[in-house]
């Protein structure tokens, strides 16, 4: 190894390069634009406001197409025999229906 380092002509072409001067403020700046890039949302609020519609107006159409949907078993509550069924289990069909109810009928005469 060379131990006469000074004659070198690497270190003669580096004793001739102009000094890169160096903001003292250099960090600073760095951390700076690190935060302004990390302060970035990742979704724009805009964007956000029409997501949150667009689902909305998806659900609305899907419940209002599932409403007139006849294999949901809405065939089963018009059909008689399910009424008369669901009224006796209930026990519907044991009260007895009152003609002229007003307030102003005497209680003490039912």
């Amino acid at each position: 190894m060379n131990e006469d380092w000074d004659k070198d002509a690497l270190w003669d072409l580096l004793g001739k390069a102009r000094p890169v001067p160096v903001s003292p403020f250099f960090s600073r700046n760095i951390l700076r634009e690190i935060r302004r890039d990390s302060a970035r949302p990742l979704v724009q609020p805009f964007l956000l406001r029409w997501l949150g519609a667009g689902a909305l107006a998806v659900l609305a159409v899907g419940f209002f197409l599932n409403l007139d949907d006849p294999g949901t078993g809405s065939h089963l509550t018009k059909s008689a025999d399910f009424v008369e069924t669901f009224d006796a289990a209930a026990g519907l069909d044991t009260l007895v229906a009152v003609e002229d109810v007003s307030i102003f009928n005497d209680t003490a005469d039912l």
